[in-house]
């Protein structure tokens, strides 16, 4: 009986410890050998090759060759030929699979091969709403925030197909007391409208301000809009309201308030000191300047052999304008952002003239429009001096025959005859 009980104690522990190395060997994890990369929605034609396998031919041909696109869902999107290359044979949606994995197994060793579906920008970014509608009273400061937007983009996050840039396309009616910018921080999602200026009921009750989204796709980038309904509310006790109703001098004291209110600083804006420039198409710089020291500039959109900027720090820095840019008015569109990542998108609208006499457009213009004066004033001034010409004869020869009618009037008389 003792010698059983040994015998079972013996077999026991045998069992035991040999379970476990079957265990192991079972769930033994697979060796990642070789990665490749699969576009998502790729259009084909299919199937189309992802690449060569970084593996001997024998272990392909021996090897059974299983998992995700082959005999795993998504069943069929993937094979494996003899000599390794993989090939895909439909779309896979980056959604719904981030990654693909293939193994090859004979008997208790498996290597896997991994296919990295890569995200394209294949969703629009949007705001959370098609419309903003606010209402604001006219005395408002400049600088102050009257609205934020929101917007998202679906696509991988932390690329560049989810990251975008909010901007002002456009604001009606066109405001000349108020210049309307959108603030965003870098890798934010929401973007503050604010102003610098004053606004001014009597010259618009209501602005529609039209905002952009775009992303930062590589080979496509997707955009959309939101459109903003800033309301202007009339405030009868501010004082600018009252100033503007009265006459005589209270008319320069409301003349100088307006003029300071739009010259003033905002200590926090990113602003252009001048967003329209001009230059000559023989120049080949010119010299953009912000309102606060130390920013950081970004030219976007099509720049490309266009536009430059010379270093992309400082309160001014320097625009160089390529050979493939052509006489006329270009838009360019500058990120502007400080060190502690407030940035806003400006449009800097530049006009590049011929300059045939003077090195500035704006001379240029000055002095033809002065020639065409000067010719336009020739035939005045010449009739001018013919007039006075024609009058000075006439009055010449007004009193010439005032003096022959005198002279005859005086022989006639009686007391002249002559007596002998």
């Amino acid at each position: 009986m003792k010698t059983v009980v040994f015998v079972f104690l013996v077999a026991s522990v045998w069992i035991q410890s040999a379970t476990p190395s079957k265990l192991n060997i079972r769930k033994k994890r697979a060796w990642i050998v070789d990665s490749l990369t699969m576009e998502e929605e790729h259009t084909g034609p299919f199937p189309y090759k992802l690449g060569d396998l970084n593996i001997e031919k024998k272990v392909i041909e021996e090897y059974s060759i299983h998992g995700q696109g082959i005999d795993k869902d998504p069943k069929g999107i993937l094979s494996v030929a003899r000599n390794g290359s993989v090939y895909a044979h439909g779309k896979v949606d980056y959604e719904e699979y981030r990654k693909l994995r293939i193994t090859l197994s004979k008997k208790h060793t498996i290597v896997a091969v991994d296919i990295d579906i890569l995200d394209v920008n294949d969703h629009t970014p949007v705001f959370n709403l098609e419309v903003y509608n606010i209402t604001v009273d006219e005395s408002t400061q400049q600088g102050k925030p009257l609205v934020t937007v929101l917007a998202n983009d679906n696509d991988q996050s932390g690329t560049a197909n989810a990251q975008f840039t909010l901007r002002i396309v456009s604001v009606a009616p066109s405001a000349s007391s108020a210049d309307f910018f959108i603030q965003q921080r870098k890798g934010e999602q929401t973007g503050t409208i604010s102003f610098k200026g004053y606004l001014d009921y009597e010259e618009a009750q209501k602005y529609t301000i039209l905002v952009e989204v775009k992303d930062h796709g590589e080979k496509l980038q997707l955009s959309s809009t939101s459109t903003v309904i800033l309301n202007i509310m009339d405030k009868h006790d501010h004082p600018s309201e009252f100033n503007r109703k009265t006459k005589g001098a209270s008319d320069s004291s409301v003349l100088k308030m307006k003029q300071v209110g739009v010259m003033e600083r905002m200590e926090s804006g990113l602003m252009l000191e001048d967003n329209k420039l001009t230059m000559c198409l023989s120049e080949e710089t010119t010299d953009i300047t912000a309102l606060n020291p130390d920013l950081h500039y970004e030219l976007t959109g099509d720049v490309q052999g266009k536009w430059r900027l010379q270093s992309d720090y400082g309160t001014s820095v320097r625009l160089i304008k390529e050979s493939g840019v052509d006489e006329g008015d270009h838009q360019l569109t500058l990120e502007i952002s400080d060190s502690q990542g407030q940035f806003s998108v400006q449009t800097l609208s530049l006009r590049v003239c011929d300059c045939d006499v003077s090195a500035n457009c704006k001379e240029t213009r000055r002095n033809v429009t002065a020639i065409a004066v000067i010719i336009i004033s020739i035939p005045l001034l010449l009739g001018i001096v013919l007039t006075v010409c024609y009058q000075i004869r006439a009055k010449k020869s007004a009193k010439h025959h005032k003096l022959l009618v005198e002279e005859s009037e005086h022989s006639l008389s009686p007391g002249s005859v002559e007596t002998r």
